[in-house]
């Protein structure tokens, strides 16, 4: 990470649990990534992992997307993915 210059994927997908540590490790590696110029994408589509990501405050920074081409995909400063964008 300390060499990353492309994004950092982290899978969440395949965790069968993930609590308060997760959410440590999580804001770190975020934090660690920012002061280097790098960005944390996460990809997660667990309904508990999304709750907790969005009780705790941190889905917003953090953007979990369902797949890893969704977590590629550039987001534009509203939120919502730069290029192809839909009237919804």
């Amino acid at each position: 990470m300390d060499a990353a210059e492309s994004p950092v994927l982290l899978g969440l997908r395949p965790a069968a649990f993930f609590g308060c540590s997760g959410l440590r490790l999580l804001l770190s590696a975020h934090q660690r990534l920012r002061t280097r110029s790098g960005r944390l994408r996460v990809v997660c589509d667990r309904i508990p992992t999304l709750c907790l990501l969005h009780v705790a405050g941190i889905a917003a920074v953090l953007r979990p997307a369902p797949t890893v081409a969704d977590a590629l995909t550039p987001v534009a400063a509203d939120g919502l993915p730069a290029g192809g964008r839909s009237g919804r």
